[in-house]
This record gives C-alpha cells, structure tokens and sequence, in this order.
C-alpha cells in the first residue's frame, strides 16, 4: 500500500473524486501540514504536487489582489515595535521585489536578531502573504527549498497543457447582466434593456498561457492540466516515478 501526504489546508469538500481514486486504489493518505504544494511523500519533500479544482482557481492565484504598501506600512507601525528602523526595514522584506530572495527566512532572521517575539513575527508572515499572495509564497518557497513543483489543474474544458490555453476562452466572458439603460419592449410588453459583460476584465487564455510559462522558467515549477477524474491517478504517478 502506497501512503501520501495531504496539505491540511486542501479543502476536502473540493478533491472528493481523487479521494475516491485514492480508495479505489488503495492509497492511503494522512493529513500533513506541508512546507509547500498539496502532496507528497512521506520522507521525500524534494517533489511535491500543488491541485487546483479548476481554471477560474488558478486564475484567482495568479490575479491575487495584493494589500497596498500604504496599508503594510500601517500595520506594521501598529505591532508596537520600539524603533523606527525596524519598520522601514521590515516594510522593506515584505514588500521589495523578493524574486532572488527568501523572505520568509530574512524576516525570521531579522525578528531573532533584534529581539522581536514570536507574536509579532507571526504577524509580519501573515503581512507578506497578504502583500505578496499565498501561491507566489508556495512557489518561492519549492524554489528556495530545491522542491521539484508540479501544479495540476483540473478541468473539464479539454484543456491538458499550457499551450492549450491560448485557445481557450474563458466561460466568464459569455456572462451577461442587463444595465438599467432601456433599449426597447418585447411582444410581451416587457422593457428590453442593454446588456453588458458581467466580468469584463475575466482573464483571457493568452494572458493565462503566458503567465503560466513566465512562472516555469521563474521558479523552475511545472503546470500540468488534466479531468477531474485523471487527477488522483497523475499525483500518485508524479510523486512515485520522480522518487524511485
């Protein structure tokens, strides 16, 4: 029997059909908090799994709407830290370009150096996610930790690698809402009125193609795409064939 490691963070309700794969299979898996990605083995962090749902999940972590600078140097003027300098250079790790950095560790380092409590530490990690989005952490990080990365992204539009995305449309875009501006009645009687894009600034495939590629040669990580029910199949695959 082959035991894996799931994130405590994955949301069970979402990856039932890999847990069923999983029974189905008899793979056994225990409930981890891990360093990076959603699976791996037991004793063998070097190559992990990170699964999304579905595209729209993907697109909400490379759009991830990032905390204003302004409002990271407000809060971190509120932690009650006695020196000036320690602000200045704190708003700095967490909000400076951290693409050859590891920031996470520099935080850390400069809270044990200056005698800063655990509390306080705490809320600085906190603010550097909320500066710089969960999933650029986890990319960091597999790129830090020297972890071999693979996002899978389940989907039911076709979609099984990055080129493929450049064709694809996203749903969203088809969404349509009705503006108060009246356009005319039908037979009925009823008023007509114009209609417009629900979500006009829906991320389009091209964009999201693009932007998955820059991520690959940034972090050295790998997107995969694949059905819902191809999932479970594909993480056991990835985490036994790249240990053995």
């Amino acid at each position: 029997m082959i035991t894996i490691l799931e994130d405590t963070r994955q949301q069970e309700s979402k990856h039932k059909v890999k847990h069923q794969w999983f029974i189905r299979n008899g793979i056994h898996w225990n409930r981890s908090c891990l360093t990076c990605g959603d699976y791996q083995l037991p004793g063998k962090g070097d190559v992990a799994v990170d699964t999304k749902f579905s595209i729209q999940e993907l697109i909400g972590d490379v759009q991830v709407k990032k905390k204003a600078k302004n409002k990271i140097l407000e809060e971190i003027s509120n932690l009650g830290l006695k020196k000036s300098e320690h602000k200045e250079a704190l708003y700095h790790l967490i909000c400076d370009d951290d693409s050859e950095r590891f920031p996470e560790r520099e935080i850390t380092d400069y809270c044990f150096k200056n005698g800063i409590n655990e509390g306080v530490q705490s809320k600085l990690q906190q603010l550097y996610v909320q500066r710089q989005g969960f999933f650029h952490r986890g990319l960091l990080r597999a790129k830090n930790y020297g972890v071999d990365l693979y996002i899978l992204v389940d989907n039911k539009d076709g979609i099984t690698c990055v080129d493929d995305l450049f064709k694809w449309v996203n749903p969203r875009s088809k969404i349509f809402i009705n503006t108060n501006q009246q356009i005319g009645v039908y037979k009925n009687g009823r008023p007509k009125y114009r209609k417009t894009q629900k979500y006009p600034n829906c991320m389009k495939g091209r964009h999201l193609a693009k932007a998955c590629k820059t991520m690959e040669l940034k972090y050295g990580c790998h997107f995969l795409f694949c059905k819902p029910e191809e999932s479970g199949q594909i993480i056991v695959e990835i985490l036994t064939n790249k240990n053995n």
